[in-house]
């Protein structure tokens, strides 16, 4: 009997150590460290670059740019459609173009991917009472799409004016199964131009769109059902603690070559973890394998300890996005420019930039990305200047008349202290620069107060009721080569629209009003430059830099960077166990 228990201890652990030297007998299952929970995964009410990293597995759109080349690929379609002139008819003068789905390209249910759900998407985003605000300033631009009457997968875009982002706009977008999303077909019965802000007050007063709209804005359709065409489906979601995607069986683009469509992880869970000491620990114990945003610190920390230098990757690729803190140009004391321009100068960038970036990025000074060609070179960052803050505090009236350090000014018959507050959420940058600010400003008569708050909250209690001097925040952008400019336009400072400063100005939105109708690369260069030029001079926000990512991937997985956010691409990592780190 004891030889027997011998050999079978000996057979179990051959067969322990052999799987545990196999990558296939591994399980593949990947582990990313999110820095907070993303609230929703609904990209078409909710682009938030932290809900991105996870969504984009699970909804794909029409088209979208390859992480390598940068160029737009198809996904859902057959081929990037030409830009067709309409010359006769009631759309004389617009533009359209012919979209036709993939064959191949279903739902999870087995049903095809159709026109039909691409004009179900649409109306779903151009309902008013949706909230899809940020989709619909460019979706609105949609004039009309006309299904194919002999073929689903086909379909025409139809713009009635000219647009310089058409081609974007109705390809670079999400698209929804509607079966899924609307099973009692209820947008089917409105023609798509019903869904007009115009309308606005007629569909309010439709109770089954009231309805729909409800369901659709609601958790059930961002947290507890979630389908899409992507190579992984959602399968759990514990709020603040992780969620969970699984590899779909037999996935309809799982032989093809373009990027998104891979299966690479069996299972992709992401785990929810905000304090980075943490974060970083269960990186060192082998818990999580991808980890963003690190710290300038653990980032070269970790890239020369002599032990886990060997057993990660490191990448610090461009991103398109940048720090930036924003202004209510409406609040009584933030409406004058002066004291918005001396707020600049009260920020150290360039030393935030060396001290917790390790120089690892790009000083900004408008909207556009310093990568960009439309990005206006001209323009100086603004430099760190106490002196002429105060000059600029001083010109705009304020002065300490009871010597108490802090400058006051009389506004509407009551005398007021130049105190102003930043809202921060619970990120480190944020409270080092809210800090920074703090001490700078004092030197200039002002009192800076910090406030620590949830993000979801700042957005939902502050900046969409404009109830906020500052916050600390991030401007993404995108690949595309002419930037939507809406944010900064007047029309869009409302609750759900995206200019969240309430910035207005008559010539920034003439500039912006004749970007969008411009034809001539060359001429729209100079529109970009002139608009940067305009806002710059206006300050409505006080624009940093532009940062590097800092990625570290364990090797266990052979990865990649790319440029397009958030900067890797987890569906394309092939597992290659721990023996990657011998």
């Amino acid at each position: 009997m004891r030889h027997i228990g011998i050999v079978l201890f000996t057979l179990l652990a051959v067969l322990f150590f052999s799987c545990k030297g196999d990558p296939e007998k591994q399980e593949a299952v990947l582990h990313i460290r999110l820095k907070k929970d993303p609230e929703r995964i609904n990209p078409l009410i909710f682009p938030n670059p932290t809900a991105r990293e996870v969504y984009q597995y699970i909804h794909l759109p029409v088209a979208d740019y390859n992480p390598e080349s940068l160029t737009l690929e198809p996904i859902l379609i057959k081929a990037i459609p030409t830009e067709m002139a309409i010359d006769t008819g009631k759309y004389k003068g617009g533009i359209a173009f012919d979209l036709e789905f993939s064959d191949q390209a279903t739902w999870d249910n087995g049903s095809p991917i159709t026109a039909d759900d691409y004009i179900f998407t649409l109306k779903t985003v151009n309902l008013p009472m949706t909230n899809a605000g940020r989709y619909r300033d460019l979706t609105q631009n949609i004039t009309d799409v006309i299904p194919n009457p002999t073929d689903k997968k086909k379909c025409r875009v139809i713009f009635a004016k000219d647009y310089m982002l058409a081609l974007e706009t109705c390809i670079n977008i999400e698209v929804y199964p509607q079966y899924f999303y609307d099973s009692l077909n209820v947008l089917k019965n409105y023609a798509f131009n019903t869904f007009t802000e115009g309308n606005i007050k007629a569909l309010s007063a439709d109770s089954i769109l009231v309805r729909f709209a409800d369901a659709f804005n609601s958790n059930i359709y961002s947290r507890e059902k979630i389908s899409g065409s992507g190579p992984y489906k959602f399968v759990s979601w514990t709020a603040d603690q992780n969620l969970v995607l699984q590899k779909k069986e037999n996935y309809w683009g799982k032989n093809l070559s373009t990027p998104i469509l891979k299966q690479g992880p069996e299972k992709i869970i992401f785990q929810i973890i905000p304090d980075e000491t943490a974060a970083v620990s269960q990186l060192k114990a082998g818990t999580i394998d991808v980890m963003t945003e690190v710290s300038g610190d653990n980032y070269t920390s970790l890239e020369k300890d002599d032990v886990f230098g060997k057993q990660f990757s490191f990448y610090h690729p461009a991103l398109i996005k940048q720090y930036y803190v924003i202004l209510n140009n409406q609040d009584p004391i933030l409406k004058d420019e002066k004291i918005r321009k001396a707020l600049a100068h009260l920020l150290d960038v360039q030393s935030i930039l060396d001290n917790l970036e390790g120089g690892k990025g790009i000083r900004t000074v408008a909207p556009i990305h310093p990568l960009k060609k439309t990005f206006n070179k001209n323009l100086v960052p603004v430099p760190y200047d106490v002196e002429q803050a105060k000059s600029l505090i001083s010109e705009a009236g304020w002065t300490d008349s009871n010597n108490d350090g802090i400058a006051d000014k009389k506004i509407n018959g009551k005398m007021q202290n130049l105190e102003l507050e930043i809202l921060i959420s619970g990120q480190e940058l944020g409270k080092k620069l809210a800090l920074l600010l703090q001490e700078n400003a004092a030197k200039a008569g002002v009192k800076i107060i910090i406030t620590g708050k949830d993000f979801k909250l700042i957005r939902a209690e502050n900046v969409k009721t404009r109830k906020y001097q500052m916050v600390a925040s991030v401007l993404s952008q995108d690949l595309q080569t002419w930037d939507d400019m809406s944010k900064w336009h007047s029309e869009n400072d409302t609750p759900d629209g995206s200019n969240e400063m309430s910035y207005r100005s008559s010539a920034a939105d003439a500039l912006i009003d004749q970007i969008l109708l411009t034809k001539d690369d060359a001429k729209r260069v100079e529109l970009y430059q002139k608009i940067q030029e305009q806002i710059y001079n206006d300050q409505p926000a006080i624009f940093m830099y532009a940062p590097e990512e800092r990625i570290v991937i364990s090797k266990k997985w052979k990865s990649s960077a790319t440029v397009k956010r958030p900067g890797y691409l987890a569906n394309t990592f092939e597992f290659v166990g721990v023996a990657a780190n011998k």
